[in-house]
Formats: structure tokens, sequence, C-alpha cells
């Protein structure tokens, strides 16, 4: 469905970034205090108050940015005031008018039957007398507005949607994003060349590419139709080592990345082909696994490892040396400034797609699992054998098995990566991360004695995988921080019996 499109603009730091999450009800666009933090366009469905549109969030006008990439984000407001149908003007209530504002004014001049000019920062009834001196900028009349405190939206939604019925929402029909569009989300270390893909896919410089890392902040989200079905594109930021991010940005940047993969259907694994496998790679194959998300790994500037004499054989078997847990994903060797395979990247996003749908029959599964076990039973761990009785498939997105056994607690934790490994080589979706639980089995029989009644019997480090909020470390002393506790112990202990015994020989 083509809504109507509506773009928020203005200087840096006005509040643009905290009008467009108000209005979508999300936190899409970061938002701190420092100036230019939007950089790329950034676009989400608003569903509101009988309202239904598009709005896409701008980098400031007139902004001076570190990495030298004003033209590149001006570029982008540019082509969003071109393209849209509604343009909110966004003005700092406290500041006053600036010669910033001026300017802008002066460029939507030409576009003022499509502009509504919106003064923010005004957070209680004394300040609004302070928008009127925004009149002289001569494009509408001023309409106050605060991001922060919730005031005036739903009186902006209706001078948005004026005169135009396409704003109002009549149908039942589900959200786009939630909708038959496969979300494809590109995640990889910083400088991989995601941007660099996703204008490929997209025909059009869309996001903002540039040698300088970091040059990707928000999670974009670009809708993408063709002939093969609705796609919708997530690029994210690059990452890097936690212990590397030096400012809350980056921070920022990295928990909307997790964000991303968690909400994508299919994650593409962007690596550098001229590059070496790093740490964070292999962080984002794992956490990438053990969200259940389809991965492709997608080896970009193939072109400067071909010159280097390397075949995409051996590229292949190295790659799955360096990413084990990863070793089922298909490899697409790409490069983005000719294109080379973009369309094997849609096909074979869709083609995984359709695997984690898949279902198995009980009857293939339970034959499969008696094989397994005939081929190597589990190692025993309690005082009695442990026994796999039968299995069916519970759920699919991703495939989950359920196994029941006699007791969950004599699983060996390493069993299940065994099966996982044996189910590949017969299951018709086998490109698919899997999901392999154990449930102890209601009978009259059973001592119901387990630890737990179900259990995914994998390793520590496979059930803790996380991006940036690692699992809280157990603090140790050193033997000597020991001894010298234990010292302080005994002196408080004898310093309180002396004064205890002169107590009593007074008394």
């Amino acid at each position: 469905m083509n809504l109507s499109l509506v773009a928020i603009v203005g200087r840096p730091n006005v509040g643009k970034s905290s009008l467009f999450n108000r209005l979508v009800g999300k936190p899409i666009s970061i938002v701190d205090p420092t100036a230019g933090v939007t950089r790329d366009r950034i676009l989400h469905e608003v569903r509101r108050d009988g309202f239904r549109f598009d709005l896409v969030d701008t980098g400031g006008i007139g902004i001076v940015d570190e990495a030298k990439l004003e033209a590149d984000i001006e570029l982008q407001i540019m082509r969003a005031i071109d393209n849209a149908d509604r343009i909110v003007f966004l003005c700092d209530g406290r500041d006053g008018v600036a010669a910033l504002d001026e300017r802008i004014a002066q460029l939507l001049r030409p576009h003022k039957d499509r502009v509504v000019l919106a003064v923010n920062k005004i957070d209680h009834e004394n300040m609004e007398g302070d928008i009127y001196e925004f009149a002289k900028l001569g494009v509408g009349e001023p309409h106050a507005v605060s991001a922060e405190q919730v005031l005036g939206l739903p009186d902006l939604l209706e001078l948005v949607a004026e005169g135009d019925d396409n704003f109002l929402d009549t149908t039942d029909e589900e959200n786009y994003y939630d909708s038959d569009a496969i979300r494809i989300c590109f995640a990889g270390r910083r400088n991989v060349g995601k941007s660099s893909l996703t204008n490929a896919l997209c025909g059009e410089d869309r996001v903002i590419v540039a040698d300088h890392p970091g040059t990707t902040r928000d999670a974009i989200d670009i809708p993408l139709t063709t002939d093969d079905g609705n796609f919708l594109l997530i690029d994210t930021a690059g990452l890097r080592r936690k212990k590397q991010l030096r400012q809350d940005l980056e921070f920022y940047a990295a928990c909307r990345t997790e964000r991303g993969i968690r909400r994508a259907d299919v994650i593409m694994l962007v690596v550098d082909a001229s590059d070496d496998i790093g740490i964070v790679d292999k962080k984002l194959a794992h956490y990438c696994e053990s969200e259940g998300k389809p991965t492709v790994l997608v080896v970009n500037k193939w072109d400067l490892a071909k010159g280097t004499g390397a075949t995409q054989e051996k590229f292949i078997e190295w790659l799955r040396i360096q990413l084990p847990g990863v070793r089922y994903a298909p490899v697409v060797f790409t490069c983005a400034l000719t294109g080379k395979n973009m369309d094997r990247v849609l096909k074979i996003s869709q083609e995984l797609f359709e695997e984690n749908q898949m279902r198995a029959n009980t009857a293939e599964l339970n034959s499969l699992l008696e094989r397994a076990v005939q081929r190597r039973r589990p190692r025993r761990i309690g005082p009695n054998e442990t026994k796999l009785y039968y299995m069916t498939q519970a759920q699919s997105s991703p495939p989950t098995f359920l196994i029941f056994v006699n007791r969950t607690d004599w699983i060996e934790s390493g069993y299940s990566r065994y099966l996982e490994n044996f189910f590949r080589k017969y299951l018709p979706f086998s490109r698919v991360p899997y999901r392999i639980v154990f449930k102890a089995r209601s009978s009259q029989y059973h001592d119901h004695a387990d630890e737990r009644t179900t259990t995914l019997a994998r390793t520590k480090g496979e059930r803790n995988a996380r991006l940036l909020v690692p699992k809280a470390k157990r603090v140790t002393a050193s033997p000597a921080e020991v001894n010298k506790a234990k010292q302080a112990i005994k002196a408080g202990g004898k310093k309180r019996s002396k004064q205890a015994s002169k107590k009593k020989r007074q008394r």
C-alpha cells in the first residue's frame, strides 16, 4: 500500500528525532544532545489517531559533520523534501528564530503549500506566546508542540493531513513492516560495505556511504519491491568490540543493530574478503545462530581478494573453519561497486525465509531419531542409561524439535549438536538454524526427579549469547586480598575481646 509521505526538516538539535520517535511510538532514531546525530533518511510508518502515513526523519540542515559528510547529508534532505507530500519544518522555541531557520525557510518557500511550521520545546502554556515570532519566516502559521512532554501532537497530525484523504486510516490492514515483506538485515563490522550493498539493491544512493568508519548510526528501514516480492532492507551500524566503544552514540547505534537482528527474518552477515575474520564477526555469527535467524554469509569486496589468487572453494572452506557455528549458512560472493550477485542476495533470502517456515513429518523425524541413536548413543551421565523415546516438530521459525527423554538432566550438553548435524543431512531445510529441546516424558513410571522438565541441553556459552550486555562476572579476590581480609577480621575480634574484658573488670 502506497502511503503519503511526511518529512521532518530543520536545523540541527531542534528535536526532529524526538518528534519522529513520538509520532512513530518507538525509539527508532537515536536521540542525543550531540548535534548532527542523524545522517541518513530514516523511514517508518505512523499509525495513530485515525491517521496513517510514512514519516521520514532527516539530518540537520547546515550541520558541521566531523566526517565531512555535509554534502551527502543535505543531498538526502533534499531528496526527502522533493518526495514528500507534507513537510514539517521544525524550529526550537527556546532559541527563537535563528539565522539558519531563515535560510531553511527561504529553501522551503517554493514548497509553501506543503509546509507545516512547528515550534518544538514549548513545554507549558506560558511559552505559547513565544511562537509568533516564527511567523516572520513566511512559511505559514506556527504551531506549538513539545516532543518531550507529548503536547500538541494531535493538532499537528490534523494540520499535516488537512485537505488530503490519503492520510486517513480507513483500512484494517496490518502494518506494512509486519506483513508479507521479508525483512533482511545487513550486519557486520565497520567498513565492510553494508550500506554499499543496500544502495546496490535499491539502485540509488539511499544511504550515505563513505570511507570514514561509523558512517551509519541508526538502523535504517528501506522498503523494496521487485519482481520476486516485497522486501524490507535494514541497514545497520557497523559493530566493533565492546571495549572499543568510545562514546554514547556508538553504544546507541550498536543497540539498534542488535534490535535490527532480532526483528529481521533473514540476516546478511557481511564480511570483508580482503580482511581476516575478527572476533566481532564471530560474535555476530554466534548471536544470529542463538537468536535462530537464517543467515547468509556475504563475502563483499571479492574483486580485491580475487586479485590475490584466492578461489571461492578455498575461501568457503576457510570460512567454515573460522565460523563453525554457521557452517550450514550459504555463502554469496559480491561486489557492491559492480553489482556482482545482487540478484542472488534477494533470491537466497527468499529461499531461506521459506525453509524457515517448513515443517517435517513426525514419522520421518522419529525414523531419523532412531538412526541417529543407533549411530551414537548419548554418553551415560546418571545411574541409568539416557533414553530418547520419540520426537516431533513443535514449531517453525526457527524449526524447533521436541524430543521426549527419561531424564532431561542426564543429557550431555553436546548431544543436541550431534543430532542437529545428523538431521541436516536428511531434512529439506538444512540451511537454517535448528532448536532441539529435550522434555521429560510424563509417565507413571517416571520418577519426576529432573532438575528441569525441559532443557535445550546446549553449552553455557550458547545459552548466554549477547552482543552488548555481557552476563555479570563473579568478582574473585586474590589470595593476598583474602589473607588481608582474614587478618582484619581477627584484629577486629581481638579488639572487641579486649574491650569486653575491660568493661567486665570495671563492673
